[in-house]
């Protein structure tokens, strides 16, 4: 008995040591398993969340950035349209009729009217001033052109004199009377768009101001005009603050995102906030670049340096992420923010479901130890024998599934996001609920990354589209060259690089007979794929006019222009020019149909701009006003014609190319063929616009007039 007694406390002894021991490590081991998934789960999460939520987050607020700058583009473009016309009538007043430009009236409330407005210093009784004033009364079709075309950004049209007198263009002359019913004296010159603009020298953003007509708070821009060197006018646009803030606060990422717009001087413009770092009051004072918040100052400061990018920043005392990108034609910048605490959130639920699920598992795990205890000292041999078999079926059910979920969570890397739910889990336990709602979040992510890609294949679609459509306007214009090789007459070259996938820009050139040579440029107003079809349309519209009328550039520009304004639904416009050369003789006719000046340089002479007799441009108005030019090329002149896309091209400081430097260009290529002159001249624009963006089409036709070909005279034609 005492042997048997002796062997078995020694077996139970050896036996609950051993099996105490197993069961410390079985606990080790589902700790180490659970910390590991968790720290591995929280870096891969928020590391895979961070990552696409950046790329998403800077995709989103550029393309708002641009859809802003594209809008403020075109409104841009228009005014320096306008511009060019207003410098026309000061430079060629003979060309102009009078136009009577009366005072407001309340019965034209609603129609778009042009009124006239004066400072209470202004003299009403200058004749010289109130000639000019109903010359420009001819611009009133293209100035409620430009506020139809731009309708939700653009309330009204100014052409403001330095001598206190201005021309209005809105359909709300009724808001211009005192309560005595006289009309308000008007002082543009006092105004801080005319100040700006005259200081800045070009187009100039004002701060967002309460109007001084309409109940309401907009952002006003001008655009000064000089005739040489001297101001003659300041132009005036306006867009309601409205118009902008909700612009801005329709862009989301989340269901908690939201979105700011500040101006280039620091004005908070916009924000949802009511307190706080970017709370915004009533009065527009609030100036972002000055608050106590010195992370918010220096974030403010790089977007305000038209930067764009994506970085972190505390607000109110939590971090968020930002994304910014800059209204580069206003000078303004937008930014898009989402708090670390919504981008997290899903991973923190998940910890705190693993951690509550760890929790419950380790307190079963040790209420089974302490029963397993009790019966191991009652049932001696019988515990023993237990005690083995329980080690081996805990360690089986419970540490293998961990085990084999932590490996599975370690793996998920790149593209394999995947957790998929195994037999090993179906423990019907605390471990088949966490393998449940690991196989939920990987699920969750897998469709998030998917959803991303959609929408990269569908960027990648519409991107292949207008390459197509770009080729497909590329093969309209003529791109074979040289041009005509059997006529030695002339050399001729031509090139049109739109700003975007297609453009509305054209050229063209065809024979009419075996002496008169066709030639035509034209840029449409406006940008992208409703410009495009405008152009092509306007292209063959003037061919067939050009050929029905023999060649007769005036009437067919007359033909062209009425056939235009009958499909014109869209409002758009064109400046042309248009001529006819004879080719045997070198006599050219030709009208400019507010377009640029052409440049000649005459053999053995100097490029120079050819200020010929502008007219209107077309589609404008029913009857066009132009002018017939009639010059004749000599043997070894060279014309050259360009559209504002050339003279246009902006650097990052936004500075111009501008004629100056065309000629200086042209001037030192002088006996270059039209081909290498045309190239020179682009790499100029290349290499002085830098990394600024192409704002506008690039167009230029370049002719060298040779003379008639050998043993054919004047006199034989």
């Amino acid at each position: 008995m005492r042997l048997c007694v002796t062997i078995v406390v020694t077996a139970i002894i050896a036996f609950f040591v051993s099996g105490l021991i197993e069961v410390m490590l079985i606990q080790k081991m589902v700790g180490e398993a659970g910390e590991n998934q968790t720290i591995t789960l929280k870096e891969k999460s928020q590391e895979t969340l961070t990552g696409i939520v950046e790329g998403s987050l800077k995709q989103t607020i550029r393309q708002a950035a641009d859809n802003s700058n594209d809008e403020f583009w075109s409104l841009d473009h228009d005014f320096r349209i306008l511009g060019e016309q207003v410098q026309d009538v000061f430079m060629h007043p003979e060309n102009y009729s009078e136009v009577p430009v009366n005072p407001p009236s309340k019965a034209n409330a609603g129609k778009y009217v042009q009124q006239l407005m004066f400072a209470d210093w202004a003299d009403q009784n200058d004749q010289e001033t109130m000639r000019m004033v109903r010359k420009l009364g001819n611009l009133s079709p293209i100035m409620a052109e430009i506020i139809r075309g731009n309708s939700d950004y653009t309330m009204d049209c100014y052409i403001a004199l330095p001598s206190g007198v201005t021309i209005a263009m809105d359909k709300m002359s009724e808001q211009k009377f005192e309560e005595d019913g006289k009309v308000k004296n008007y002082d543009p010159t006092s105004r801080a768009w005319y100040q700006g603009a005259v200081e800045k020298q070009d187009m100039y953003f004002s701060a967002a101001v309460h109007s001084y007509f309409y109940d309401l708070t907009e952002v006003v821009f001008g655009y000064p005009i000089y005739v040489d060197g001297e101001l003659v006018a300041v132009l005036e646009g306006s867009t309601k603050l409205d118009a902008l803030q909700q612009l801005v606060s329709e862009l989301s990422f989340s269901e908690n995102s939201f979105s700011i717009l500040i101006s280039g001087d620091g004005q908070l413009v916009y924000s949802p906030r009511t307190e706080g770092d970017l709370a915004m009051d009533d009065m527009l004072s609030t100036d972002i670049r000055e608050t106590a918040n010195p992370e918010l100052n220096d974030l403010v400061a790089r977007a305000l340096s038209l930067e764009e990018g994506f970085t972190s920043v505390h607000i109110d005392g939590e971090k968020y992420y930002v994304a910014y990108a800059p209204l580069k034609i206003m000078g303004w910048t937008q930014m898009m923010f989402i708090g670390e605490k919504e981008l997290l959130n899903s991973t923190d639920s998940l910890l705190e479901e693993i951690d509550n699920s760890n929790t419950q598992t380790f307190s079963k795990f040790q209420g089974r130890i302490r029963r397993t205890t009790i019966v191991i000292l009652i049932v001696m041999l019988l515990l023993i024998f237990n005690a083995a078999m329980a080690s081996a079926i805990i360690s089986k059910r419970m540490v293998t599934p961990i085990n084999t979920m932590t490996e599975r969570v370690k793996n998920m890397d790149g593209d394999d996001m995947s957790f998929e739910m195994e037999e090993v889990y179906k423990t019907k336990d605390e471990i088949e609920v966490l393998a449940g709602v690991f196989h939920k979040l990987t699920y969750k992510l897998k469709n998030y990354i998917n959803e991303v890609a959609r929408i990269s294949a569908e960027k990648e679609r519409i991107d292949t589209e207008m390459a197509t459509a770009n080729k497909i306007q590329d093969s309209m214009l003529p791109r074979i060259f040289p041009a005509f090789p059997d006529r030695p007459e002339f050399e001729l070259y031509a090139d049109m690089k739109p700003a975007k996938e297609v453009g509305g820009d054209l050229y063209d050139y065809y024979f009419l007979d075996d002496d008169h040579l066709a030639m035509v440029i034209g840029d449409v107003s406006g940008k992208g794929i409703s410009a495009a079809l405008f152009m092509v349309m306007t292209k063959h519209i003037i061919q067939s006019q050009v050929m029905l009328h023999g060649g007769d550039v005036y009437k067919a520009i007359e033909g062209v222009n009425a056939l235009l304004m009958e499909e014109n639904a869209a409002g758009m416009f064109v400046t042309v020019w248009l001529g006819v050369l004879n080719v045997t003789t070198g006599a050219l006719s030709y009208v400019n149909a507010g377009h640029e000046y052409p440049i000649i340089c005459r053999k053995g002479g100097q490029y120079e701009l050819y200020k010929d007799n502008h007219g209107s441009p077309v589609a404008c108005r029913k009857k066009i006003k132009i002018k017939l030019n009639e010059i004749t090329l000599n043997p070894g002149d060279v014309l050259y014609l360009y559209t504002d896309g050339i003279t246009e091209a902006t650097d990052s400081d936004f500075k111009m190319f501008g004629h100056d430097r065309i000629l200086e260009v042209l001037n030192a290529r002088k006996e270059a063929t039209v081909l290498e002159l045309d190239k020179t001249v682009r790499a100029a624009v290349d290499e002085f616009v830098g990394e600024a963006d192409q704002f506008d089409d690039m167009t230029t036709l370049c002719i060298r007039y040779n003379g008639p070909e050998k043993g054919k005279t004047k006199k034989d034609t």
